[in-house]
């Protein structure tokens, strides 16, 4: 069944798998779209001040452009370099907000997982004046509970935006409805998802090794299959296949 070991293992190896194949002819393209993305943010951070505050709306932008590119390849066999820059001229306005409303929400729960972190610290110091073994069994029961909150907390957040932007730039949704959708499809693919995270983790560790050179096989493989599971969980009967590419 889905939910044993084996099947959530099998889901997310067939995301890889599928998003292996549609590179198929490809390769050239996505590469080069992959390191223009790298070139472009990189070099954002070489302008003073205005660069690094531009780079998470232009990286955003070219996001939207590498999942139309995968679409192309999806829907009509081919593909097109300059679709890297489709979100600077489809559906930029909602494409900004999105990535402002990211950061804002990332910083809100920053500060909030911040200020319990705070709160705690705060009390177990207290302690020290009292017992300094009580503030040292203290500080191991602080982050005990403190870093599964913040990984639930970050979590939970990602989910809001991990297919809002193709859900906006492929199927015209607007912002709220997307991170609404987004959500709500992470959530019930949930198990899945954290296979997913685990094995693409791994094969990223893997890839980095050799002077960080596998990657460049790795990147587009992994490119394909977020394409490959925002279809295929965004069309699903159980998500709404209302919500899926155009």
């Amino acid at each position: 069944t889905p939910n044993k070991p084996a099947g959530l293992l099998d889901k997310a190896l067939g995301w890889l798998g599928e998003g292996m194949r549609m590179l198929s002819g490809h390769w050239g393209v996505v590469i080069g779209a992959l390191v223009g993305v790298m070139v472009i943010t990189m070099g954002l951070q070489l302008i003073p001040f205005l660069g690094p505050l531009a780079q998470p709306f232009i990286t955003t932008l070219l996001y939207a452009g590498l999942v139309k590119l995968f679409h192309r390849i999806a829907t009509d066999g081919r593909s097109d370099f300059g679709d890297l820059f489709a979100g600077f001229s489809e559906r930029t306005g909602p494409l900004l907000l999105l990535a402002l409303v990211q950061i804002g929400v990332y910083l809100g729960a920053l500060l909030v997982v911040g200020g319990l972190m705070a709160i705690s610290l705060g009390g177990s110091m207290s302690l020290q004046s009292m017992d300094p073994q009580a503030m040292s069994s203290g500080m191991g029961v602080m982050m005990a509970i403190m870093l599964p909150l913040f990984l639930i907390v970050f979590t939970l957040v990602m989910f809001l935006f991990y297919f809002a932007v193709p859900l906006i730039m492929l199927g015209g949704m607007g912002l709220g409805g997307a991170m609404g959708v987004s959500f709500r499809a992470c959530m019930k693919n949930l198990l899945p998802m954290i296979v997913y995270g685990i094995v693409v983790m791994l094969i990223v560790m893997v890839a980095a090794l050799p002077l960080l050179l596998g990657l460049l096989f790795v990147m587009p493989i992994l490119a394909g299959a977020y394409y490959v599971s925002f279809r295929q969980v965004l069309t699903s009967p159980a998500d709404g296949a209302e919500h899926g590419p155009e």
